[in-house]
């Protein structure tokens, strides 16, 4: 009779003991999914705050561009100084756009000049600027207004944090930090954070009634079966979710493509948890840009997870990051009801979704690195191959005719000896002409530049010096100037001559001789042109783009006539370029080619020096 009772005291104390120890671990796991609930929150608050936050501060600098467009509130650069950063100051004076500051609560610093038109160069806007808008940027009332219930919000620069909804966080909270565009400054983000629910008084009220439950055996005893069974419903359930997961990421992993792992992962996923519709967004600039779209289309304003199951027909919508980094958002429309195992299948589902962006993201980017590098190595064949041809052709009849004259010049008469010698000029010249080619190209390109300092001319002028300068630049063609005078653009004398003398010489070398080629400018409303047209064959629409690039040659027989290492039309470009303008090429008038060179305009100062020529 005596172990009767201590067998029962005996399973009461291992039934007490369970207990604590299964109240021990729902603390702990309810205090996990706190934080991940609150991690999560945070995360998808983040996604829709930062839009509201960097439209307003992109208000502010709107704002304060149009207030110092007027002149008014101007501070002088001294007392702006003791606010904002020297950094900010300059910046904001030498781009003349406004400028964030993290000083303070926040400011954007605008630069005012005393001209009555923007300054259009580095140099002018360091001479006239006369003082500087700081205008708060004062992001408190939208803090404010998008501070979630359990957490706040604030807003850093690139170096302290400028304003925060509360003041205060607890170290504990869940953070996500994005930045707030590539637009605007770098360096500026934003911060959202959600503390996690107290679950501390719940997990102890449940240990304290699975004590409780295990002080009375008997009853525990009595419900044991169906905590045996809904124990392994449980586990059946994490297998199934494993199971899922497991081949989920086995598909995903099959192709670095996202054309072909999206669709792959979706149809696991569809036919395992029937789905209706499901979509994948990656962030854009403006909002976001949808990749991939399944079945129905889910509704974009699909809501974060509120509960763990989803009812058929509901949608849902899941933010998918790599630590702090938002890579994609994925939206679902169930089919039929999900229990919450099959929603956190759902879930972890979404993990893998990020994890096959992410992963086809690093790939994309290997991919195109590959891409340039091979680019460049085919560049650097074509230059040595056509560098090499073009070189020893010009040496071959210099060495020629040169040869020639030493061996027979006793008896050559003097027009024989003056044709060879001017036969060696010729060529010398045009060998020399190649050179400055290679070596205007390797400065450009490299970034050396040409070396001269840029000043105001008057583009017309310049126009008619060169082509003055150079009467056999096409000797056997009609050449008409019309260079319209007064027209000033900023840049240098050898910058314009080169653009000047490879265009007409372009047009020279593929139009027949006799024919016209016209060289006039003409204003827009923001630009000076310069426009060579000529009589030749023109060039196709879907080569316009291909003549600019280094050493290339069109496959039309007028191009494979002449000779020419296929630089000309680069180095104009980079010229053109170097002064801030662009090039481009259409139909001329009479069928020909037409080169327009856009170069924008300098408006004249009265207290200038005189525009040189």
């Amino acid at each position: 009779m005596s172990k009767g009772p201590r067998r029962v005291t005996g399973a009461a104390m291992v039934v007490v003991l369970v207990a604590v120890l299964v109240a021990f671990a729902t603390v702990l796991v309810a205090r996990h999914i706190a934080g991940l609930t609150a991690q999560r929150e945070a995360a998808t608050s983040a996604a829709q705050s930062v839009t509201v936050i960097a439209d307003a501060v992109r208000a502010k600098v709107a704002a304060a561009r149009v207030d110092a467009s007027t002149g008014q509130g101007t501070e002088l650069a001294s007392a702006a100084a003791t606010v904002v950063s020297k950094a900010t100051l300059t910046l904001a004076r030498d781009s003349g756009q406004p400028v964030l500051d993290d000083a303070g609560a926040g400011v954007v610093v605008v630069a005012h000049y005393d001209t009555t038109t923007a300054p259009a160069s580095v140099q002018d806007r360091r001479n006239h600027v006369n003082g500087y808008r700081i205008v708060p940027l004062d992001l408190t009332a939208t803090l404010s207004r998008l501070q979630p219930d359990r957490g706040g919000l604030s807003v850093s620069g690139p170096n302290r944090e400028i304003a925060s909804s509360p003041t205060s966080r607890a170290s504990s909270a869940a953070s996500v930090t994005v930045t707030l565009g590539p637009d605007l400054t770098p360096g500026w983000s934003m911060t959202e954070w959600s503390t996690s629910p107290k679950t501390s008084t719940v997990a102890w009220l449940i240990a304290l009634l699975l004590v409780l439950a295990g002080a009375a055996g008997a009853v525990w005893l009595t419900f044991r079966g169906a905590e045996s069974r809904r124990r392994r419903d449980e586990l059946l359930g994490l297998e199934k979710t494993s199971s899922t997961v497991a081949e989920l990421a086995t598909v995903a992993q099959h192709s670095l493509d996202l054309g072909d792992a999206l669709p792959a992962v979706t149809t696991q996923l569809s036919s395992t948890l029937g789905l209706q519709g499901l979509s994948v967004a990656v962030p854009a600039s403006p909002g976001e840009r949808t990749i991939f779209v399944w079945g129905a289309p889910p509704a974009e304003d699909a809501p974060p997870p509120s509960r763990e199951e989803l009812s058929a027909g509901e949608t849902l919508g899941l933010v998918l990051s790599r630590g702090s980094r938002v890579i994609a958002k994925m939206r679902v429309t169930a089919g039929r009801d999900l229990d919450r195992h099959e929603f956190r299948t759902l879930i972890a589902a979404g993990d893998v979704l990020a994890s096959a962006v992410a992963n086809a993201e690093a790939y994309s980017a290997q991919v195109e690195l590959v891409r340039r590098m091979r680019g460049v190595d085919a560049l650097k064949t074509v230059f040595l191959a056509t560098a090499s041809h073009e070189l020893r052709t010009p040496v071959v009849a210099i060495t020629g005719y040169a040869g020639l004259l030493s061996s027979h010049w006793d008896s050559l008469n003097q027009d024989q000896a003056r044709e060879y010698a001017e036969r060696i000029d010729s060529i010398a010249q045009r060998l020399n002409r190649l050179v400055e080619d290679i070596l205007d190209f390797s400065r450009l390109e490299s970034g050396t530049g040409i070396g001269l300092e840029a000043t105001v001319l008057d583009l017309g002028d310049t126009v008619a010096q060169v082509l003055a300068e150079q009467p056999d630049l096409a000797a056997d063609h009609n050449l008409r100037c019309r260079p319209t005078p007064g027209l000033l653009v900023n840049g240098t004398r050898q910058a314009i001559d080169r653009v000047v003398t490879n265009l007409v010489g372009n047009a020279a070398k593929y139009s027949d001789a006799g024919s016209t080629i016209q060289v006039f400018l003409r204003k827009t409303d923001t630009d000076v042109e310069l426009v060579v047209e000529d009589d030749g064959p023109g060039i196709p629409v879907d080569e316009r783009e291909q003549v600019f690039s280094p050493f290339y040659r069109g496959p039309g027989d007028q191009v494979l006539r002449t000779r020419g290492a296929g630089l000309g039309l680069a180095i104009v470009s980079e010229f053109a370029a170097s002064m801030g303008g662009r090039v481009r090429v259409g139909d001329a008038p009479g069928g020909g080619a037409s080169f327009i060179v856009s170069y924008p305009t300098v408006v004249p100062d009265p207290g200038a020096a005189d525009v040189q020529a």
